[in-house]
């Protein structure tokens, strides 16, 4: 019989914590320590993240982000399935599904976005899953991602691809560029004059005030994060550098049509080409913009969903339209630092 302890996250020692991050999540375990609240949103309703002990010893994790949802113009609570991990000589014992069944309870309403091992335990919970969002990269330096050439610096050679890239998108308009830190006001404003929620097909992520302020101006990186506007249309951007690789992660989109939303793309292409950026990153529902991501950079991401109420799970089962890179554990792929 298996011996072990399931705590909510606030009733953990935070030395056994870090210890078992650093062995599961090294890329980011300080980041995590540091901003334990923000990473999880902690105190914003009584849900939190359940970490699994055996011996005193943290072995496992069920994280979560507690999110607001709108369905048929409804809104209801739910929780995305984050950083789940087991350490990997526990693996293979039962922990995962156990710790699942008990973070199940915390809410009746669950959305991950999940790899592979994590949903065979899913789906024999019931979850249910589609495969109808995708990763999307778009290199402009391709010769910082060539092994052999990443050690040394070819500026011609790198100046011409850009030159390349740049006559296929190239444009006299220019996307209007703000830093989110000095200029949020407006940001602000102009997010919630256009946000609607009028989708009955999917359920969509209420980014209200509360939302807002949480995943920007408190966002322990928000110096790296920008505003790029272009007619009534625009995205919320983190531009960082890591491993010598500058990235533009595009981490929200709000247009008002399908031809503005390719236009916005081209201009912020055309704007990444221009400031020496080296890689474009996207979350999107399938692949819409073959001409700004190939196909052979697109890849598709597992989100699954389950919920006690049949017509709410029906729902969920369709995907959500705009999570992008903002809402889900797709973020740790964004906040990971050189240590």
């Amino acid at each position: 019989m298996l011996r072990y302890n399931i705590n909510k996250i606030s009733e953990v020692n935070l030395e056994l914590l870090s210890n078992f991050y650093k062995d599961i999540f090294f890329p980011r375990h300080r980041s995590l320590i540091k901003n334990l609240k923000w990473w999880y949103r902690l105190g914003y309703n009584e849900f939190e993240p359940l970490v699994l002990s055996v011996d005193g010893k943290v072995i496992g994790q069920a994280g979560l982000l507690p999110v607001d949802l709108i369905i048929k113009k409804k809104e209801i609570k739910a929780i995305w399935f984050i950083d789940f991990a087991i350490l990997s000589r526990f693996r293979g014992k039962g922990y995962g599904q156990i710790l699942t069944k008990e973070w199940m309870k915390i809410c009746p309403n669950q959305i991950t976005y999940c790899n592979k091992q994590s949903l065979r335990i899913f789906k024999k919970l019931g979850w249910r899953n589609n495969l109808s969002t995708r990763r999307l990269l778009r290199p402009i330096n391709y010769l910082k991602f060539i092994p052999v050439i990443k050690k040394f610096e070819f500026k011609f050679a790198n100046n011409l691809l850009r030159e390349t890239i740049k006559k296929k998108f190239s444009s006299n308009t220019e996307v209007k560029v703000y830093k989110l830190i000095e200029n949020y006001q407006i940001i602000k404003d102009s997010f919630f004059l256009r946000k609607k929620y009028q989708n009955d097909k999917h359920a969509e992520i209420i980014r209200d005030d509360k939302w807002l302020d949480w995943k920007l101006i408190e966002c322990p990186y928000k110096d790296q994060l920008y505003f790029f506007e272009y007619k009534n249309n625009f995205s919320i951007v983190r531009i960082d550098l890591i491993k010598n690789i500058k990235r533009v992660n595009i981490l929200y989109n709000y247009c008002t049509e399908n031809t503005q939303e390719d236009e916005l793309y081209y201009l912020i292409i055309n704007w990444a080409i221009k400031n020496d950026i080296d890689l474009l990153w996207a979350v999107k529902r399938e692949n819409k913009f073959k001409n700004f991501f190939p196909n052979l950079l697109s890849k598709p991401i597992n989100f699954a969903s389950w919920s006690q109420d049949n017509e709410i799970f029906q729902i969920l089962q369709n995907g959500l339209p705009d999570s992008q890179a903002i809402d889900s554990d797709i973020d740790s792929n964004l906040y990971n630092e050189l240590v």
